[in-house]
């Protein structure tokens, strides 16, 4: 039998052409066209920022501004406040609304929250309540007597002014290195992670609850039994209930944990980092891919590295050094808007401690950085550093500082980044260089339909797709590029085996059509027309059932048929819950069910907006009570359980009989449910709320 390498031998073959290199193109890697004819090599975008002229504002002219922080309202267009203790006005610890226009800041009037100094602080919106905040600080000396105890206050935004409910103390001793994380998904609930100094410097978690001008916490958890430093902790959008915490203890680590009511736990501590003198480490994660870039200094190098949330643990890729000389005061902020984007602030220890931003942009696990530029029109450097993303408007960023090259006056700065994650689209792929040249110079490319002989590592047979960042995979990436057959392990034919001449080997193909390309000729299937039974489960006398496995974009819509549902206890409800990023949801259901039933006149409903299920039903009677054909029968519909842009949505309709009464009622019930997670929905768990369920599950997609 002729084997592909027989086919096409070592050497490459024509089907070459010269352009003219834009930047670099390494050695087989492949290339795109650009609209001045040239060649450029797939990967990443020059990421830029800009701090426009006049975009400085000063908002403390009169003194210092020690500690400022600072948080947009992502329910309020351009509106953030900013804290800070007020060294002009005995130290006090203010706050002031702030409004964003374009490049201009205005600011409010200074109020006092508290009338003692504040320490090392953070700030967060509660991303579910409009105009509502949390400052959690450190209470320097406690009013003189020399305990810097943990307090927290909830604060109201109003239009251009700011108020505030009464502060409450989370722990009596010394406390140090604050960070704070809102969960996207559960209204008012926020994780606080500290450094407790009056317990050997451990890490130590709260679970806290923001509720009007109220706030509430559960009971300190030690997630670091050894001193540690410089926490981040941060809500994993993708999976409610989740969070990841960073710290330094001599090694950078990183812990998963999860709350259930206000009680977090933790899964494996996760070493990212072994180097010596880890210092300035700073997380933040990717509100769209649920992705945690941290920056850190070690030995000489700023470095960053991602991370990737799974259940309760968390791996991490390389790191990346994006600058080989000292950095300190790091502080990394995530843009809500663009997938993959992030800035970082920092001291520059080579450059007379100037304060600058960088742009950072991640696909994959890959960061990538951009220019520097100088954030401080006075080249001098900030002492305190705190900045965010506009979450309304893309790409823009507000900085806010104490600018010590202008008597350490209050500032905020407006910035904007521009990101551009890939030059690949699906149109421009090229071909690939058949030799490393640089910008500027002639190169030969070899075409589609030639044989790009200095590849490695490749399956011969198996089919390569370019990737966003300059690669070669075995699947497609987005957008999705054809690159070609593999030869041999070293040799790609590009964009196929192939030609609209050629028909590819008829081997296992039954049943099936030739299509093709424009370029390569392939074997489709045929799309099944109506429902498609995908698959059945049948539970007997089981704590629940579930579907899983086979939900995914290949259908819009399913439906989800429950046939001859029994249940063990007497009078219990039925219901479902979705799994949502890897778990089963046991909150955030907002639910309605209507049942009329033949034994009464009246319309009876159950209804929440937050309940552990969603309920499909009113009180059923049991299989072992005395009525016969005591069964359920339901049919629910789902659409589009892949996304993960908004929560998800299920309506039912179906038929019971109800509760032990002379022999039953025929009921008919009609609901539908809302859950708030954003996360891909993969599986559907029924159960009643007491005993056991019998009966069959079968799940349909229906064709698009």
């Amino acid at each position: 039998m002729t084997t592909l390498s027989e086919l096409f031998p070592a050497g490459g073959g024509g089907n070459t052409a010269d352009f003219v290199a834009s930047g670099t193109l390494p050695n087989g890697k492949p290339v795109i066209l650009k609209a001045n004819g040239q060649v450029e090599v797939v990967g990443f975008s020059t990421t830029s920022q800009s701090i426009p002229a006049g975009s400085e504002y000063v908002f403390n002219t009169g003194s210092r501004a020690r500690n400022p922080i600072m948080a947009f309202d992502p329910n309020t267009e351009g509106k953030f406040v900013i804290a800070f203790k007020d060294m002009g006005n005995s130290s006090y610890s203010v706050a002031l609304a702030a409004t964003v226009s374009g490049t201009t800041i205005s600011f409010g009037s200074e109020t006092v929250f508290y009338s003692g100094a504040m320490g090392l602080s953070a700030i967060e919106f509660d991303p579910n309540t409009a105009g509502k905040f949390l400052i959690a600080y450190q209470d320097e000396y406690n009013s003189g007597t020399g305990t810097s105890l943990g307090r927290a206050i909830v604060g109201t935004l109003s239009g251009t002014s700011v108020s505030f409910g009464t502060a409450v103390t989370f722990e009596a001793a010394d406390v140090g290195d604050i960070s704070m994380s809102f969960d996207p998904n559960t209204s008012g609930k926020f994780a606080l992670a500290f450094k407790d100094i009056g317990n050997s410097d451990r890490g130590t978690m709260l679970i806290g609850t923001l509720s009007g001008t109220s706030v509430s916490f559960g009971s300190p958890v030690i997630f670091n039994t050894d001193s540690s430093t410089t926490h981040s902790v941060c809500y994993d959008p993708l999976n409610a209930g989740k969070f990841v915490v960073t710290y330094n203890r001599g090694t950078l680590r990183a812990k998963v944990g999860s709350v259930s009511g206000t009680t977090p736990s933790f899964g494996t501590e996760v070493v990212f980092s072994s180097e010596n003198s880890n210092t300035f480490l700073n997380t933040a994660i990717d509100n769209i891919t649920g992705k945690t870039l941290s920056v850190y200094y070690t030995d000489g190098y700023a470095k960053a590295i991602v991370g990737t949330i799974s259940g309760t643990s968390i791996s991490f890729a390389t790191a990346v050094n994006w600058k080989n000389s000292l950095t300190y005061k790091m502080i990394i902020a995530a843009d809500p808007l663009n997938t993959g984007s992030f800035i970082v602030n920092y001291s520059d220890g080579a450059d007379s401690n100037k304060f600058k931003t960088i742009v950072c942009s991640v696909s994959g696990t890959t960061p990538s950085f951009g220019s520097p530029i100088t954030i401080v029109n006075s080249n001098s450097y900030s002492n305190y550093i705190s900045s965010k993303f506009d979450p309304v408007n893309s790409g823009k960023f507000v900085t806010t500082y104490d600018d010590v090259g202008n008597s350490e006056y209050g500032t905020s700065a407006v910035g904007q980044t521009t990101v551009s994650l890939t030059n690949l689209t699906a149109t421009n792929f090229l071909g690939t260089a058949t030799a490393a040249y640089t910008n500027g110079q002639t190169a030969s490319i070899m075409l589609k339909g030639g044989i790009s002989d200095n590849q490695t590592s490749l399956t011969a047979g198996s089919t390569y797709y370019v990737q966003t960042d300059g690669t070669f995979a075995t699947s497609a990436g987005t957008p999705s590029v054809l690159a070609g057959e593999a030869v041999s392990a070293t040799s790609l034919l590009l964009n196929g085996l192939a030609t609209p001449d050629e028909i590819p080997s008829q081997t296992s193909q039954s049943g099936k059509f030739l299509t093709t390309n424009g370029s390569a000729a392939s074997w489709g299937t045929v799309a099944p027309a109506g429902l498609v039974l995908l698959s059945t489960v049948t539970a007997s006398s089981a704590s629940t059932s579930d579907i899983e496995t086979t939900f995914d974009s290949t259908y819009d819509s399913y439906v989800i048929v429950a046939v001859g549902v029994t249940v063990s206890a007497s009078n219990c409800i039925l219901g479902f819950q979705m799994k949502l990023g890897g778990s089963y949801s046991t909150n955030n259901y907002k639910f309605h069910t209507g049942t009329m039933q033949s034994s009464s006149s009246s319309y009876q409903s159950m209804r929440s907006n937050g309940g552990t299920m969603a309920q499909l039903s009113n009180e059923l009677a049991s299989s072992s009570q005395d009525v016969a054909g005591a069964v359920a029968n339901y049919t629910i519909n789902i659409s589009n359980p892949s996304s993960t842009s908004f929560g998800k949505t299920a309506y039912w309709q179906g038929q019971a009989l109800d509760r032990n009464t002379s022999g039953g009622a025929a009921a008919v019930s009609i609901g539908s449910c809302y859950n708030t997670a954003t996360s891909a929905l993969t599986g559907i768990r029924f159960l009643a709320d007491s005993g056991t369920i019998s009966g069959t599950f079968r799940l349909y997609g229906i064709a698009k």
